[in-house]
Parts: structure tokens; C-alpha cells; sequence
């Protein structure tokens, strides 16, 4: 009950913070070439040899404009309006999306209207040169604003880097992608297609738009949230079982106590294991299922015996227990079954994750310093039960899996039928 009340808490907090981020946490700046650390110019293709005019409108109350003449003596020849940064430029990280308020006149080689190229410049000591004019990474897009509805609004993602600029400057791999850390400029020029006469650009508004929390830092903090709380509900949750467990036993170290044991492998015996069975299911009762039973047995241990005496048999059997028991949680419960016959208990466990566990377990084998210099593989069968009546016929489905990963070639992990 607690947990479907937490889910639900945590559900609608996490619908009203992503909805409050998005329409309430926002912050805008406006792009107006006023504004501080803005200024407002103009610029034409003159200066890279044509003789195009552009002129700097009085604001009559609509925005900054310019009326510009286009003259075709310079290959692209073109106007642009032109806001300066101060140094060191707008980190635009900040922000998500532009909104523009933009008009464009003037007539164009394909006879449709005319279209304008929108500019973020960013400024990089690793490529900006060492003159007094930088060079800017430019990042464009072309729109054509008489097809649009006011304002355009554009993710700062749909912005790229300009192609020619890309061509014209060899950069390593970890620069050529878009920069918009420290913009220095933010421009409106005429579009590829404009002819030449006369163009008027006008700039009504412009604003940055983002949110005092990034979405993606909003969305970590969700993640985080949603983990600490649960996290949480799990500590009081495992406090408060341990007080219903305190009057019976404290988990395994109660259940170790009591078990009885192999004496030479410090390992339960099989009444052991059966007696601890008895008490985890008294505890847990049904939540122990699925309880996963493991069947291991050391590969040619007779010929061990034969060839290397019993005493280095007995060596290895408690080097084989220690190995599993050293690599198995404490509440997974391990046995001796009878001669070199290991079984392993995991509560809360399929058969499909207790095979993975017997894997790990088998690879583990290979990182051992037997004794006599020898190499122990072991063979393994995995079976499941779903209830406390099917705990003998998944230890007699175990024990025959492990008989079919003997016949198989041995060091083998093999699953029950059914499991």
C-alpha cells in the first residue's frame, strides 16, 4: 500500500514538475542591439569588393530595419543587420529556442519571396585567428519570412554550421560540430536568391528563450527523485522488516547458527540445509519464492582420489566450498549433498538468474590454486520451484540437469526442462 502511494505521489509531481519547467520557469532575453553589452550595425558586401548599400533605418516603433542596394558586381553580393556581443560573447547553453518577428522585401532571381539567412557567429581562440576581426564559426538558417506566421520561433539545434565556412577551415574532428558556448554575433542578411534592387530587412523583435533549469539537468533531478525516493521507501522497508524478523532470527547469521554442518568443509550437511529451509520459509513464507536449487559436482573426482590419495581429495572439496561460498551472497544457502555433490539454495531466485550465478561460479573455479598443482572443473544443474510443495522436484530436477551436463562433456552449466 505505502509503495502505490509513493508511486502515485511520485507520478503526479513528476507530470506538473515537467509541465511547470516547460511553461513556468522560462526566462528571455531580448535581441535588440540596446540592450547591455549590444550594439546595433549594418553591414554590406563592400568590403569584400562590392559596392552594395546598406542603411541603417531611423526606428519609427516597429524595430530596427535596413534598406539595402543590391548591386551584382561582387560574386554574392549581400546586406546584413548586424548585433555585436561584447566579449565574451552569449553562452547560448542557456537557452533553447529563438523566437524572431522578421520581415523581408525585395525582389529575387526565382521570383518567390525573398528569403533571409539568420546567423549565430561563435567565437573559439582555436580557430578565431589573432587580428583585430576574429573569425566566427557561423551557424545558419535560411528561412523566408513572408510564408511564415509572426514570430518564427527555431530550436538553436536546427542551426548549423555554415557549409562554405566549413570547407574553407580544416578543423580537427572535436570543432567541426556546432559551438554556441560564446556567440558574438547574431545577423539577418539577404537570402542566395536575392537580385539585385532594392531590399529592406526589418527586425520587429528578437528573443532567446530558455528555461532557469535545463530539461535535460530537470530531467537528471526526476531521475534522481524518483531514485532517492525509492531508495528511501527500500531502507524503511528493510527496517521495518528487520524489527518483524528481530523476536525470530537476524537473517542468515541466525540461520548459520542453527544449521548443522559438514565437518570437514565448515559447510550445512543435507539435514542442514533442510532445517535451514524450514526456518527461511517460517520467516519469509511464501516471499522466498522463486527459490532457485543448484546441483554442483566436482568433474573426476575418483580419479583425483585414485591418482592423487583421499587427503588431496579432502583439499579440494574445501577448496570447492570455499570457492562458492566465498563468491555467493550470505542469504544464498550452500550444503554438502554427499561426496564431492555441493548444492546451492537461492531464495528469490529464477532459475534463469541462478544459472548466470552458477556461470560466474564455474569461470571462478578456473582462478583457483587447487591443490597437487590440479585444474577442478565442476558440472552444475539449475531447477526453480515456484512453491513450497515443489521444493523436493526441483532438487531431484537439479540433480538430474547436473547428470546431463556430465554427460555432455562436463564443466557445464545445464537448466531443468521446465525451468
Amino acid at each position: 500500500m505505502v509503495l502505490r502511494w509513493l508511486l502515485a505521489v511520485l507520478v503526479v509531481l513528476t507530470f506538473v514538475g515537467l509541465y511547470a519547467n516547460e511553461h513556468w520557469t522560462m526566462h528571455t532575453l531580448v535581441l535588440d542591439g540596446h540592450g547591455a553589452g549590444q550594439r546595433l550595425l549594418v553591414y554590406s558586401d563592400d568590403e569584400s569588393g562590392g559596392n552594395s548599400e546598406a542603411t541603417l533605418l531611423p526606428d519609427d516603433g516597429h524595430g530596427p530595419a535596413v534598406r539595402c542596394r543590391l548591386r551584382s558586381t561582387y560574386q554574392w553580393p549581400f546586406c546584413e543587420m548586424v548585433i555585436q556581443f561584447d566579449a565574451p560573447g552569449l553562452d547560448l547553453n542557456r537557452f533553447s529556442r529563438i523566437r524572431l518577428w522578421l520581415r523581408a522585401e525585395g525582389p529575387t532571381h526565382n521570383g518567390a519571396p525573398d528569403q533571409v539567412r539568420v546567423f549565430l557567429r561563435n567565437y573559439n581562440p582555436a580557430y578565431a585567428g589573432s587580428g583585430p576581426h576574429p573569425d566566427l564559426k557561423p551557424h545558419e538558417v535560411v528561412l523566408t519570412p513572408g510564408n511564415r506566421q509572426m514570430p518564427i520561433e527555431l530550436r538553436l539545434s536546427q542551426f548549423v554550421v555554415a557549409t562554405w565556412w566549413a570547407q574553407d577551415h580544416q578543423l580537427p574532428d572535436e570543432l567541426q560540430g556546432a559551438e554556441l558556448d560564446r556567440v558574438r554575433i547574431f545577423s539577418v542578411s539577404t537570402g542566395g536568391e536575392s537580385a539585385s534592387g532594392e531590399h529592406l530587412l526589418r527586425l520587429a523583435r528578437a528573443e532567446l528563450i530558455g528555461n532557469w533549469i535545463a530539461p535535460e539537468s530537470f530531467r537528471l533531478g526526476l531521475v534522481g527523485l524518483w531514485m532517492g525516493s525509492l531508495l528511501a521507501y527500500l531502507g524503511w522497508e528493510s527496517w521495518h522488516t528487520r524489527r518483524r524478523l528481530q523476536a525470530s532470527l537476524t537473517r542468515s547469521q541466525a540461520l548459520e547458527k542453527l544449521v548443522q554442518r559438514d565437518p570437514l568443509t565448515r559447510v550445512a550437511n543435507r539435514d542442514g540445509l533442510y532445517h535451514a529451509l524450514e526456518l527461511l520459509h517460517q520467516v519469509q513464507g511464501e516471499e522466498v519464492f522463486p527459490l532457485a536449487v543448484v546441483f554442483v559436482d566436482a568433474d573426476h573426482f575418483k580419479r583425483i582420489n585414485d591418482e592423487h590419495g583421499h587427503d588431496v581429495g579432502d583439499q579440494v572439496l574445501v577448496h570447492l566450498a570455499r570457492t562458492l561460498r566465498a563468491n555467493l551472497p550470505r542469504d544464498d544457502l550452500l550444503a554438502r549433498w554427499g561426496g564431492e555433490e555441493f548444492v546451492i539454495v537461492m531464495p528469490q531466485t529464477s532459475a534463469a538468474e541462478a544459472a548466470g550465478v552458477a556461470e560466474r561460479l564455474r569461470q571462478a573455479l578456473t582462478q583457483v590454486e587447487w591443490p597437487a598443482g590440479l585444474a577442478v572443473t565442476a558440472s552444475w544443474g539449475v531447477a526453480q520451484a515456484n512453491d513450497e510443495a515443489g521444493i523436493d522436484l526441483a532438487m531431484r530436477e537439479a540433480d538430474q540437469a547436473m547428470y546431463r551436463a556430465k554427460h555432455a562433456g562436463r564443466d557445464r552449466v545445464e537448466r531443468a526442462a521446465r525451468a
